[in-house]
């Protein structure tokens, strides 16, 4: 049940913004996408950052030894190929590594491959560090490698980033070299492997303990080792004593969960923790302009999204998901839920992905709604479920949508539920609607379309044969304009048939005490705590 305070507080809100049409949004940036190949001559180590992050302007307490964060959500699960969350990604940055990275520059460069070369246009061939291992002491090897990718290949969380890799031909030709190989063309693939969707895996210990259990006590080869779990407290790691690279500046780390975004804030403010992850709206401007703290903001590759299930009544009806987006005010729904940090979803990824189209959003006309739901056979309305976790944006827009879709007939029940809860649901297919944001892994629109593959088991089950093909033609094609045409004809084609409902490009922040150093706004909203560092 939501609390009376909460809705209260909500539908004064929807009150004060009114039910008014709203004009559309429109912004447009290019980003490129590069084909893989080539051998790697650099051995620097790097980092995905994008913007560099503010000084410190305050000393680190004497004999500091730990890192403690915050998260807006416990993890479903720590392993990298079993969820799509940004709270169990951003643990993982410090438990596992990828094959190469990149560097400021967005150049590919080793890390636990120390060189490559491409064969031909399906096959790459990986050298690998001989110094590795594991956090349960074992040697990490070309096996544990191409384990970790055809996993990756497999999960349907993953499949839209590996799905081109051929399980079977993919393989370890000795101790410390992997043969990739692709079952077609994969213009991102090297972006993929640098992702955090790319981590390495113990295949013994995974094996061994199970995919739920590894899940929730990982091993991996990063700088920190797991090594406990207190569900719905924390998190904890330790420092890997015989990690290969240079040891972060912490021997221990605690990523606690904190849901409430005011407490958050409150707890970075008094010291309580170093970094809080996603931070609420409300709190942005004083932690900016407090000194003992920094804010750190920026534009997300991700976009958040009305998911509705085409794979049961009401929604499997066009004319009825056609009712409920052109239902919807997105310009004061979005103003009130993002409260001014995000702009309407225009189209169906980020502006910032290489061939983003402006292709909506829906014209918000009441009418015309009300028309089309009794045109679907639903004069009178229809009654439907909506699922929505515990946090400030996603109840806000669940209440926001509520008001509007019952301005045409369309009785809500909002059924709040927790995190690993609404992954299983959403997994199951039992989600009839819900307002989702899922972790775009790399910029890249075959990441930022990751919820359209037909063997994607999320709740969305369009099962048209005709979007697969277009991503797949997109995929496969290395060359730039080629692929921007194909994903043009696929925004428009999903604006036409309103499979699900962009809702809003936002922005987000995380703050820090003024004494971290090193950490920068990453666009997945994954940012990479490696690069911590104290002042």
């Amino acid at each position: 049940m939501i609390k009376r305070q909460i809705i209260s507080l909500l539908l004064a809100m929807v009150m004060v913004l009114g039910l008014t049409a709203c004009g559309q949004s429109s912004g447009k940036a290019d980003s490129n996408a590069p084909a893989p190949g080539g051998e790697s001559a650099s051995a620097a180590p790097g980092s995905e950052s994008s913007s560099a992050a503010p000084a410190p302007t305050a000393a680190t307490p004497a004999g500091k030894e730990d890192l403690i964060f915050a998260l807006d959500q416990e993890p479903a699960s720590l392993d990298p190929y079993m969820h799509s969350k940004q709270q169990g990604f951003t643990v993982g940055t410090l438990i596992y590594e990828t094959l190469i990275k990149k560097d400021v520059g967005g150049n590919f460069i080793p890390w636990l491959a120390t060189e490559w070369e491409q064969k031909d246009e399906t096959t790459f061939v990986f050298k690998l560090r001989d110094d590795v291992t594991f956090h349960d002491g074992s040697k990490f090897t070309a096996e544990d490698a191409a384990y970790s990718l055809v996993l990756g290949s497999q999960s349907s969380f993953s499949a839209n980033l590996f799905g081109s890799i051929d399980p079977d031909a993919t393989k370890a030709l000795d101790e410390h070299t992997l043969e990739l190989k692709l079952k077609a063309p994969y213009a991102p693939l090297f972006e993929a492997l640098a992702s955090f969707r790319g981590a390495m895996l113990s295949k013994n210990a995974r094996e061994t303990a199970g995919e739920d259990a590894f899940g929730r006590a990982p091993v991996g080869t990063g700088p920190m080792k797991f090594k406990d779990w207190v569900s719905g407290d924390r998190i904890e790691m330790e420092a890997y004593e015989g990690y290969w690279g240079e040891a972060l500046p912490f021997k221990k780390a605690v990523a606690r969960i904190i849901v409430e975004g005011s407490a958050r804030a409150i707890d970075l403010e008094t010291g309580g923790i170093d970094i809080a992850m996603e931070l609420p709206f409300s709190d942005w401007e004083r932690i900016e302009y407090n000194p003992d703290t920094v804010l750190i903001a920026g534009e997300s590759q991700s976009h958040s999204f009305i998911l509705l299930n085409n794979s049961m009544e009401p929604t499997n009806n066009e004319k009825v998901r056609k009712a409920l987006a052109h239902a919807l005010d997105m310009e004061n729904l979005v103003k009130t839920a993002y409260q001014g940090h995000a702009t309407v979803a225009d189209s169906f990824y980020a502006p910032s992905i290489l061939g983003y189209k402006q292709v909506g959003p829906y014209e918000y006309n009441v009418e015309k709604a009300k028309a089309l739901l009794a045109e679907a056979g639903y004069p009178d309305g229809v009654k439907m479920q909506y699922f929505t976790m515990e946090n400030q944006i996603n109840m806000t827009v669940a209440e926001v949508v509520k008001n509007m879709w019952g301005q045409i007939g369309v009785e809500v029940d909002i059924q709040i539920v927790d995190l690993a809860t609404q992954t299983q649901l959403n997994n199951d297919g039992k989600c009839p609607a819900a307002s989702m944001a899922p972790t775009v892994a790399m910029a890249d629109p075959d990441a930022g379309l990751m919820i359209w593959p037909i063997y994607r088991t999320i709740s969305i089950r369009h099962n048209d044969q005709h979007i697969q093909d277009l991503l797949d033609k997109g995929r496969e094609t290395y060359a730039e304009a080629d692929r921007v045409a194909i994903y043009g004809e696929l925004q428009d084609y999903l604006f036409e048939k309103c499979y699900s409902i962009p809702l809003a490009f936002p922005r987000a922040a995380f703050g820090t005490r003024a004494y971290i150093t090193g950490l920068e706004f990453a666009p997945s909203l994954v940012p990479d705590l490696t690069q911590v560092k104290f002042a």
